[in-house]
């Protein structure tokens, strides 16, 4: 901008002071967009422009204090083709001009002022062009008379020529500060705004099969199973006595043989009878049966578990022969006899679907037997004394090298006519036979472990049998200990067994106790001293051997 430019704005500013218009705001801000963009073109703009044949004067642009009114937007954005300008770039926009960047961020507190300030700052800058310096009075009686935008900044007189510079100064520091805070600001939200995101396409994680942990928790004391209900570890077990009668299909399959934790198998009148255990008599199958009466060599079985015995009728005592009747009073057995109930009560019942014979058809119901113990009045409560715990290991582990896929026992050579036959499926892991099969199904049942163990026994015959004249041979069971071996795994190993303080022991040829594999085990009980046996892989041991 040269001299002639500008003396002819500021006479257009004087004529128009001079007639009395005042410029309104708008035209206020033509005027100062015009300097600014001549002040560009020229590049330069001189802090003090001298005027030809006029008094140089000492007027320089000085910024008022900032009161608690003023409005200043240090922090907004300023920006050239979308990026910020660099700081040292706005400070030196600030010293070239540092009124018109102050003006163009400011915004009138009042109306008023709106209206009456342009008049007044016009004044000033005609009066600054024209006129001799004036005196400090002369300024701050102009400045009393005259009403300032907090935006805009004072003349001052030539008395402050000496702390323009430190004012100037200052507030180059503080906008520069600001300015530079504003960026910051506006670096660090721009890389925190949150942006759209592509959704990209989920993978499937392949992970390497892990096999789960087992669970080890209560073990079934019978079995050595997991998972076992904790309440009933300190239960007593129920034994239950069930009928096999060789010669009459009727009463096979046997109702809940399959679900028994441990069956054993004993000889009794010319044919077998069978013993069914459960550890947990909250959780007997719905139907047991058909339930036959008592016999003393399974009365003194089932007390080597503590159990609670099950029977429906019992013999009685004659001659040299000793019933069971004295053996329950003498050794002071709990038990039930299911024949006390009626027939149509929840506790007994009779199947007649198979056979009319009403000697085949009775059954103990149970689901209400934890009920009828509970009403027994019996202490129900487990005696670990009493108790034999078999010895398991925690997952199923061969026996030994010798191979027992295929098992057979006899329970005597001349009383019991019976063979049984066992198979190990080594898919299942289990031992499974067709004895306890019939033209009206199949048993189902399984056991992981086969016991087989004989026993001195002695045959006492009874006369006048139900006092119709006849006789009838009983087979009774000493306890002696003898003989046996255990299967399981398709493998065996020989045993040695006994009773010591009213339980069962097993050991190895090494003197080592014998252990189980978790599951179910059956246990084939025979006589020692009258040709009964077990056989393996072709191989058959006898007692006397």
């Amino acid at each position: 901008m040269n001299d002639n430019e500008l003396e002819e704005i500021l006479n257009e500013i004087k004529n128009n002071k001079e007639s009395k218009n005042s410029l309104d705001s708008n035209e206020f801000e033509e005027i100062l967009n015009s300097l600014n963009s001549k002040g560009t073109e020229e590049e330069t703009v001189a802090d003090e422009p001298d005027v030809a044949d006029e008094p140089k004067t000492d007027v320089q642009p000085q910024a008022e204090p900032l009161q608690e009114s003023d409005s200043f937007n240090l922090g907004e954005k300023i920006e050239a083709d979308d990026e910020f300008l660099p700081v040292h770039d706005i400070a030196d926009d600030i010293d070239d001009e540092p009124s018109l960047y102050i003006v163009e961020d400011q915004t009138p507190d009042t109306a008023d002022e709106e209206q009456e300030e342009p008049e007044a700052i016009a004044e000033e800058i005609d009066e600054s062009a024209d006129t001799p310096a004036e005196t400090p009075d002369e300024v701050q009686d102009e400045a009393e008379d005259a009403i300032h935008f907090a935006d805009l900044p004072n003349v001052d007189s030539a008395d402050n020529k000496g702390s323009k510079k430190k004012t100037a100064f200052i507030v180059v520091l503080v906008v520069v500060l600001a300015l530079a805070a504003a960026v910051g600001v506006y670096f660090y939200m721009s890389n925190n705004k949150s942006t759209p995101q592509t959704p990209t396409e989920t993978k499937p994680v392949v992970t390497e099969a892990v096999e789960p942990v087992k669970e080890v928790g209560p073990v079934n004391p019978l079995t050595g199973e997991s998972g076992y209900d904790e309440s009933a570890l300190t239960q007593r077990p129920v034994a239950v006595v069930v009928e096999n009668e060789y010669s009459t299909s009727s009463v096979r399959p046997q109702w809940g043989l399959a679900d028994a934790d441990i069956v054993l198998e004993g000889e009794s009148e010319y044919s077998t009878r069978l013993l069914l255990f459960w550890s947990d008599y909250n959780k007997l199958p719905k139907q047991i049966g058909p339930t036959r009466s008592a016999r003393p060599p399974f009365i003194r079985f089932s007390q080597l578990f503590d159990s609670v015995f099950i029977h429906a009728g019992l013999s009685r005592s004659k001659d040299n022969y000793v019933g069971a009747d004295t053996v329950f009073e003498r050794d002071n057995v709990d038990h039930i006899n299911l024949l006390s109930f009626s027939e149509s009560s929840n506790y007994f019942s009779r199947d007649k679907s198979r056979t009319s014979t009403i000697e085949h058809t009775g059954c103990l119901m149970g689901e209400y037997t934890a009920e009828m113990l509970k009403k027994s009045g019996f202490n129900l409560k487990l005696n670990d004394n009493k108790f034999t715990r078999f010895s398991f290991n925690e997952e199923a582990t061969p026996l030994s090298a010798n191979a027992a896929n295929e098992v057979s026992f006899k329970w005597s050579k001349s009383y019991c006519p019976k063979l049984a036959k066992f198979s190990y499926d080594s898919e299942k892991h289990k031992y499974t036979t067709t004895d306890f099969d019939s033209k009206f199904g199949t048993s189902g049942a399984e056991w992981e472990n086969l016991i087989l163990i004989l026993d001195e026994t002695e045959y006492i015959v009874k006369h006048n049998y139900k006092h119709v004249g006849n006789s009838e041979t009983y087979c009774d069971y000493k306890l002696s200990g003898g003989k046996g071996v255990v299967c399981s795994e398709g493998t065996c190993v020989e045993i040695t067994w006994g009773v010591k303080n009213g339980k069962l022991w097993m050991k190895d040829a090494q003197g080592n106790e014998v252990k189980l594999n978790p599951g179910k085990t059956y246990i084939g009980y025979g006589s020692s001293n009258h040709g009964g046996y077990y056989e393996i892989a072709g191989t058959q041991t006898a007692a006397t051997e």
